[in-house]
């Protein structure tokens, strides 16, 4: 008996070897067929812009701290909010690739928010974190919204991408989502392009359309960032990069009603194609009825 169990033991090494072997053939050999359809190398700071072939899912996590506790007034000064606003906000997006030519995919969007009001504005914004409620005006937590999503490509360029995202919020009208800021129908349209400046340099170049739509509470309203991201390929596992960028809003009759700029860095480090990291960092710098939002952000891509 005892020798019979040492065979068994045996036959389902060998058996779990050539599985393991097999599967990492398979990966091996996908990542292989995918590095053959990949144009160029890419950053994902926030948004991707790389098309995923027919079969190929993207899932990207992306964790932002942003917080503030200071104001631009009409006339650019910047002033104390004797409060602090903080918002930890995970965004996890996943895609696929469902045209065979690679110039159609489909995606979710899934938005968890945590937000925390407090009365100092010297308060830790890592309190997010936590439960003090020591200077504690006001604290939500919840899933807001889930996103509806086409990456597509409109010409034969594959530089050119777009991104269109239509969001519907889990608790519309609510108090907690008007807290956390999500907590309207919208629709968001991403124009992504990558420009080639040499080798190792490239320009990778964000402009929304940011669409809220009328509820009970308030009126439409848009939204118009455009950032352009400066990216070294130092080597072929790490890019450094930077960010500057302009913000308009505008209320349901056209008139202007917030601006801001923004300056940022940040690193991707790519373990390989399919599987990336990366962190920045930035930081409203001038405004117009504006925040000014320091903004930490962790995303991580994984291609399956």
């Amino acid at each position: 008996m005892i020798r019979f169990y040492k065979m068994l033991a045996t036959v389902v090494s060998i058996c779990t070897c050539c599985i393991l072997n097999d599967v990492q053939a398979q990966t091996a050999e996908r990542r292989n067929a995918y590095d053959s359809l990949l144009v160029g190398d890419r950053i994902t700071p926030a948004v991707s812009s790389v098309m995923m072939p027919k079969s190929y899912t993207e899932v990207i996590l992306s964790n932002a701290l942003l917080t503030t506790n200071t104001y631009f007034t009409v006339d650019h000064v910047s002033l104390s909010m004797n409060q602090r606003y903080t918002y930890f906000i995970n965004t996890l997006q996943v895609t696929h690739g469902i045209a065979k030519s690679g110039r159609f995919n489909v995606g979710l969007d899934f938005s968890y928010r945590t937000g925390r009001q407090d009365i100092e504005a010297r308060s830790s914004p890592m309190k997010v974190f936590g439960n003090d409620s020591k200077g504690l005006i006001q604290y939500e937590r919840a899933i807001t919204s889930i996103g509806i999503r086409a990456r597509y490509l409109p010409f034969a360029t594959p530089n050119f991408v777009v991104q269109q995202t239509f969001y519907i919020p889990m608790s519309a009208g609510s108090n907690q989502s008007i807290f956390l800021g999500d907590n309207r129908y919208a629709l968001n349209t991403q124009l992504l392009y990558n420009y080639l400046i040499s080798r190792k340099m490239f320009l990778f170049i964000q402009a929304d359309l940011l669409v809220r739509f009328r509820d009970a509470r308030a009126n439409a309203d848009f939204t118009n960032p455009i950032n352009v991201f400066a990216s070294y390929l130092m080597t072929k596992h790490i890019f450094p990069f930077a960010l500057i960028g302009m913000t308009n809003s505008w209320d349901y009759n056209f008139d202007h009603t917030r601006q801001y700029f923004t300056y940022g860095v940040g690193m991707q480090y790519q373990f390989n194609t399919m599987f990336t990291v990366n962190l920045f960092y930035s930081n409203v710098f001038s405004g117009e009825n504006s925040n000014q939002w320091k903004t930490f952000n962790l995303g991580i891509r994984k291609v399956l």
